[in-house]
């Protein structure tokens, strides 16, 4: 080894993409398009918008949440994901007043609603709003989603 002698060493600082559903703006847009598409008076819980956030990353999760829907949420559902990456865009969506915190839930208000008409008309996220569109105000309701999450609690208690 002492052939081999290391003078000097430098590094080198490259850009890396950042996967799109990691970007902020992509998060406040799928938030937007929950809340307006899936949440009675365009208001959600923070539990709902992870949920259909964890839904929308891959047709795996789509194809579980639709599963729980046409069974009438008789089976047991898996634990989803928490994002931290939607959780700093909903901190944007709210110092930016896409949407506001009223009563422990994000509404959607004014600036959000434009923002929506812009997603529609500019015809983007075909996918994501098809499966919003099918969920509805109704299926998915905050009290199904806290029901869910307390059997989670239940199953993890140590006697």
């Amino acid at each position: 080894m002492s052939d081999f002698e290391i003078k000097s060493l430098k590094f080198s600082k490259k850009p890396i993409s950042i996967p799109a559903d990691y970007r902020p703006m992509y998060k406040i847009a799928q938030i937007v398009m929950i809340l307006s598409l899936t949440c009675t008076g365009n208001k959600s819980s923070l539990l709902k918008l992870h949920l259909l956030s964890w839904a929308l990353k891959n047709d795996k999760n789509k194809d579980e949440v639709l599963e729980l829907i046409k069974n009438n949420y008789v089976e047991e559902m898996t634990v989803w994901g928490i994002e931290p990456a939607l959780n700093r865009a909903l901190l944007f969506c709210v110092a930016e007043e896409i949407c506001k915190i009223e009563g422990g839930k994000y509404l959607l208000i004014e600036k959000g609603k434009e923002f929506f008409k812009l997603i529609k008309k500019n015809d983007v996220f075909h996918e994501e709003l098809e499966f919003l569109n099918f969920v509805g105000k109704r299926k998915i309701t905050d009290n199904r989603i806290e029901s869910i999450s307390n059997k989670w609690s239940l199953f993890n208690v140590e006697n």
